[in-house]
Formats: structure tokens, C-alpha cells, sequence
């Protein structure tokens, strides 16, 4: 049993330390603030999550307070000018116009396809789930302390020193503190501290069902399971519905992409203020988007530091780890921001579930880097380019998308049986890249490549631990393993 101490009780602490008190260890949790989640932003769930889910039994409990999705679907969200429908109507044949709120496009997530990833696209409420991993990881014996913020860490002698001078040590600790971690510097050094701000700001809306379903064009918006995406003239909204999970209420969850033309925001979603319109753009999108968001009563907005993937997300000490955004900050309100968190806590875990002893720490830890680093590099690109590609300012490149998703769609209505091979490969093959991986999986994979040689070899525990020392992957180790004919 080894002791554990996370700093930072975000989705990715908790569900860290709910799989590593699982898997027979000792875990406290860190938090600064002083628990209470008040987010009832959205996120999503994608199979590659919502299997994980599954797999530590937290299925049921998902079940009661998510919403299963069965298509995403691509709307114009131009707000047409009195001009522009003049244009219309004397030009109805030209080739880039349309009317405001239509269709452009749609991605079916058909039976067949969610039945071979034996997991499903799930919405969920970012507070419910946060609560869900909180109340499992204290019935499993984590223990939590709340009003506590961490000010520095000793990597050599593993502990973290409180505001109030309090000193802690463990065995590992892993540092779960976002985007702007603590803990990141002390691995990353002063790589971890450079970035770019991006050029967008992502806004958090949520809209109670009620006062939608007052209104006729909202009322489909209550009960479709869709997720919808209104592309913008240089930015877009998107929305799906989630479940309060206090009231079981369904609420309407709102993310919008703006240009933040030098504004900043914070790196936190702590904060909520009165919705902005003009901050919002609001009067750049179709009549339906305005008038859903109007009906919020505050918004809270939230930036974002581009970093390069960093090198090292283990200190060469061996003592100390980063997971979620401390380790790779993606962009906020993406597809897998919390499904990365959530497969660092399953690889995390299931590589200190292994038959492996003490001092093989951190060699199982720079397994851990190596197993999740290309993944999260290649999500982290993807999410960008993705909401780069709904973010297109009007023009040529606007023009081509939306025609290409005209062109598609008629293709994504077909069962997939009858689909063409080539529209298949082309629209879902990085997807199913995507939701097809199994953090699990990837664990025993590594372990059944090196783990019987690395137990079965004669070399001291002083010899892994200094190939670990130099920061060495697992695969070094095992080439001393080979140079010494073990």
C-alpha cells in the first residue's frame, strides 16, 4: 500500500483518488476551495468515458443523471440581414446562401456503431459527475480536506507544505490543480509557465427547460437528445441537454466560442457574471440562438493557454505525477476534456494495481506518461482543430465547409449498412480512433509486453530506480534487462 496525496479535488483528483483507493492504496485529496461544486455546465461523454464508467460500476449512477445522445447536428447560425434576404430573393440559385437556422449537416451515432464501441455518447452535468466521484471516493476511504491550498511541493522528499505551514508527505503525489497548477512547474519546469492565450474565450450558459418550452421554435430543443451546433460567422454555439442532478430537472446547456479581441477571461469556471450580449456577439446569430440565450440569467466565460504538449509530466524524483489539465490543458468545453481526466485515472490506477513492488514506482509512473502522452497530444490537437473548423469567419472557407456538409448529409442518413466505405472511412475513422481506446486495455497490453521480464529479472531495485531516476521509459529498462541476458 502506498500513500497518496492529490492536490486538487477536480474531476480528475477525485477520480484519480476514487481508482487508486480502489485499487488497495491510502489517498488524501487536497482542495483549496471549499468543496461545494455550483457548475451546471454540460459535458460530454463519449464512449471512450462512459466505458470506463462502466467498468468501476459507476454505470447506474451515470444512468439516473445523463442523457443519451443519438446525433450531432450542424445548423447555419448567421444571422441573415435584411440585405442578405433581398440577395435571396433575387439570386435564389446562388450556391451560398440559405436560410438562417437551417440544416447544414449531421453525424448519426447509429446502433450498430455505439453497440461494437459497447459504450455510449452520454451528456451529464460537470457538478453531478464531479459529486458522484466525491461521494464514491469517501465511501471507498479517501479522505478529503477541504479550505486547503498547497503553496509548494519538495519532490526529493515527497511533500507538499499548506498555506498555513501545514507539511504532508506521501509516497506519490499527484498533482490534479488545472489549468493553473501548482504542481506543473515543479515537473515542467519553466516550460510549464509559457504559453499563448488564445484567441477565443468559451462561454458557459445554462437555460432552464421551462422558460424554453414558452416558446414554440425552443420547445423541440427540450426533449431531443441531439446535440446541436449553430455555425457562426466567426464563432458558434452549441447546446444538448443535461439533468440537474439535485432536481432530476432537465436544463438546457449552453457553450458558446467567441473572438475575444484582447479581452481575457479567467481559467476557471468558479466564476459566473450577467450575461454580456455584446461580449457574447449575440447579434451575429440566427433569431433562435438569441432568443435562447437571452433567456439565461448570467454566463460564465472562461480562457484559454495554448501550451506545447509538455515533455515530462513525471519528476525525475519519481515522487510526483500530473494528471488532467496539469499535465495537458485542453481547450475549455471540448468533447474529452473530462474523458482525458478520466483515462489518467484509470491508467494511473490500473498500473498501480499491478504485481509490482515499491520500488518500482517510478518506473510504472514514466509507464504512465508513456501510455497517455501521444493520446492526449493528438485529443488536444483534434478539439482544436475541431473548433476551429465550426468557428469560420464568413467567407470562401466558411462557404466550402458549409457545402461539404450539405453535401454529406444526405450520405449520414443511411443506415450504416448501406453506407459507402469511403464516406465511413472519411467521417468516422478519427472518431472511432477516438472512442474505440480503452485506457484499461492499454494497461494490460504494456504490462503483458514487459511485465513478466521486469519481475522475473535479477537486476536491484537500486538499478530500475536510477533508470527511472534518468528519466528513462519503461522501454530503457528493459533494454538493461536484455543487456544483462535477463
Amino acid at each position: 500500500m502506498l500513500r497518496f496525496i492529490v492536490v486538487g479535488g477536480s474531476i480528475a483528483g477525485v477520480s484519480c483518488a476514487y481508482a487508486l483507493q480502489e485499487a488497495g492504496h491510502q489517498v488524501m485529496v487536497l482542495e483549496q476551495s471549499d468543496g461545494r461544486q455550483k457548475s451546471h455546465g454540460g459535458i460530454r461523454s463519449p464512449p471512450n468515458m462512459t466505458r470506463l464508467l462502466n467498468q468501476w460500476g459507476l454505470g447506474p449512477a451515470v444512468a439516473r443523471v445523463s442523457i443519451k445522445a443519438n446525433r450531432f447536428t450542424f445548423l447555419d447560425g448567421n444571422l441573415v440581414s435584411i440585405d442578405y434576404r433581398q440577395a435571396i430573393n433575387i439570386y435564389p440559385d446562388f450556391p451560398f446562401v440559405g436560410k438562417s437556422g437551417q440544416d447544414l449537416g449531421l453525424l448519426v451515432l447509429h446502433d450498430k456503431l455505439m453497440n461494437a464501441l459497447s459504450a455510449d455518447f452520454l451528456y451529464i452535468q460537470h457538478g453531478g459527475l464531479h459529486a458522484m466521484f466525491v461521494e464514491f471516493a469517501k465511501n471507498a476511504g479517501v479522505q478529503f480536506r477541504y479550505n486547503t491550498e498547497v503553496v509548494s511541493i519538495d519532490p526529493w522528499a515527497g511533500v507538499v507544505t499548506t498555506r498555513k505551514g501545514t507539511k504532508l508527505t506521501a509516497d506519490v503525489i499527484v498533482g490534479a490543480d488545472g489549468y493553473k497548477s501548482v504542481v506543473r512547474p515543479v515537473v515542467v519546469g519553466p516550460e510549464g509557465l509559457k504559453g499563448v492565450l488564445d484567441k477565443r474565450i468559451s462561454v458557459n450558459i445554462t437555460v432552464p427547460t421551462d422558460l424554453m418550452r414558452q416558446h414554440q421554435d425552443l420547445v423541440p430543443l427540450t426533449v431531443s437528445p441531439e446535440w446541436s451546433l449553430w455555425l457562426g460567422d466567426d464563432c458558434a454555439t452549441h447546446g444538448l441537454l443535461t439533468v440537474n442532478p439535485q432536481t432530476l430537472q432537465k436544463e438546457y446547456s449552453v457553450v458558446m466560442h467567441v473572438p475575444s479581441e484582447g479581452k481575457s477571461a479567467q481559467e476557471s469556471w468558479a466564476r459566473a457574471q450577467p450575461l454580456d450580449e455584446k461580449f457574447l456577439k449575440l447579434d451575429r446569430f440566427e433569431p433562435r440562438v438569441q432568443k435562447l440565450v437571452r433567456l439565461a440569467k448570467s454566463m460564465t466565460p472562461t480562457g484559454y493557454t495554448v501550451y506545447s504538449p509538455f515533455d515530462n509530466w513525471v519528476h525525475e524524483s519519481g515522487k510526483v505525477v500530473l494528471v488532467g489539465e496539469a499535465a495537458h490543458p485542453l481547450m475549455p468545453n471540448g468533447s474529452h476534456n473530462a474523458a482525458m481526466s478520466i483515462e489518467d485515472a484509470m491508467t494511473l490506477s490500473t498500473l498501480f494495481s499491478l504485481p509490482a513492488a515499491k520500488s518500482h514506482t517510478p518506473l510504472l509512473l514514466s509507464a504512465y506518461e508513456e501510455l497517455r502522452q501521444p493520446r492526449c497530444a493528438a485529443t488536444q490537437a483534434s478539439e482544436l482543430r475541431k473548433r476551429d473548423f465550426v468557428c469560420l469567419p464568413r467567407g470562401p472557407e466558411q462557404q466550402a465547409r458549409d457545402g461539404g456538409l450539405r453535401a454529406a448529409s444526405k450520405r449520414a442518413l443511411l443506415d450504416w449498412d448501406e453506407a459507402e466505405e469511403e464516406y465511413l472511412r472519411e467521417t468516422w475513422e478519427e472518431y472511432i480512433d477516438l472512442f474505440a481506446f480503452d485506457a484499461r486495455e492499454a494497461v494490460e497490453d504494456w504490462w503483458t509486453k514487459w511485465g513478466s521480464a521486469i519481475l522475473r529479472s535479477r537486476v536491484t531495485d537500486s538499478r530500475i530506480e536510477s533508470a527511472a531516476r534518468k528519466f528513462e521509459p519503461p522501454r530503457m529498462v528493459v533494454d538493461v534487462l536484455r543487456e544483462e541476458g535477463r
